[in-house]
């Protein structure tokens, strides 16, 4: 919190009070939202950082008197029609311990792959289609005269929806279906064979 109410300092001399508002009024939305989630222990601590993080910088730009004044922002933070003098990046410098920057940026790219793995992709339900077809090792062939393409054309189309999905192949991909409750598990007599 002393980083950020320094920092603060020295985005008051660049920045308008309405675009600190903004910034203060989002970091807090996000920081909020984040303490909300519940988590697995591996990204806990880099999760709890990040939105540490953001809630110390809502909480040190609403501390200033210029910015808690100004009416809470909705839509987009605008920095003015003006542009701002540049931001004196050296001062911060001062403020920055290199282990403590390292570990917030630790933080910060965990937080990010994390998510990124979350992103829920959903097949469609032609997709679903495909995976059922994959899952019960029906031949590409009949898959393709049913969809009306050429073998070659369905191989195409299935390799796509496995790059959709995040897969390398038709195994992964009907591990994925089976484990997201997209597709009943294949028979028995299919995964024996």
């Amino acid at each position: 919190m002393g980083f950020q109410r320094r920092a603060c300092l020295i985005y008051a001399q660049t920045l308008r009070a309405e675009y600190l508002r903004g910034v203060a009024d989002v970091s807090g939305y996000c920081g909020g939202l984040m303490e909300s989630a519940e988590l697995e222990d591996g990204i806990a601590a880099d999760w709890k950082i990040t939105a540490e993080f953001l809630r110390s910088t809502s909480a040190a730009l609403l501390e200033m008197p210029e910015v808690a004044k100004v009416v809470r922002v909705t839509g987009t933070a605008e920095i003015g029609s003006v542009s701002p003098a540049v931001l004196r990046y050296e001062q911060f410098a001062d403020l920055l311990h290199p282990a403590g920057v390292a570990r917030l940026e630790e933080a910060a790219e965990a937080v990010a792959r994390f998510c990124k793995l979350r992103l829920e992709v959903v097949p469609t339900a032609q997709e679903v289609e495909w995976l059922i077809s994959v899952a019960a090792q029906e031949p590409v062939a009949e898959l393709a005269e049913r969809n009306s393409t050429s073998v070659r054309g369905m191989y195409r189309l299935l390799e796509a929806m496995w790059s959709r999905l995040g897969v390398n192949n038709q195994v992964q991909g009907v591990a994925l279906a089976v484990q997201q409750g997209w597709i009943a598990p294949p028979p028995a007599e299919v995964r024996d064979s």
